[in-house]
């Protein structure tokens, strides 16, 4: 009987995961880029993430992964209609469930909020 395989979860992985649960939270207008984001495209240490390097596809997040345990920044501009503490934490409880799933342990899933503005607000 062969050993069960493992699916390798990669940093990029867990961005999507995160972008994905963020952007489908009632609530969340979208992701936030920063420039933490560029920086980590372009700094030593953001080329050095599973050598992603410019090819990172969701701005506004950015996760690790150590010793199993996924850790995840998001920033995030949420609608003016709901709670941002409301929608913040139902965004971190959805990307907590989606790392479990993948057989990693959730750490810090910390959300900045960096815009709070009507839905139909044009920018």
């Amino acid at each position: 009987m062969m050993p069960e395989q493992r699916a390798l979860v990669t940093n990029r992985d867990i961005e999507a995961l995160a972008a994905q649960a963020a952007m489908q939270t009632p609530g969340v207008l979208r992701l936030e880029p920063t420039i933490r984001d560029l920086l980590g495209r372009i700094g030593p240490t953001g080329a050095a993430r599973s050598g992603q390097g410019a090819n990172r596809l969701h701005e506004g997040v950015v996760a690790t992964i150590n010793d199993g345990i996924a850790r995840v920044h998001l920033d995030i501009a949420t609608d003016i209609t709901y709670t941002a503490l409301q929608v913040a934490q139902t965004v971190q409880d959805r990307v907590c469930q989606g790392i479990r799933k993948t057989g990693l342990i959730p750490g810090n899933v910390d959300i900045s909020i960096l815009a709070i503005e009507p839905a139909n607000a044009t920018g």
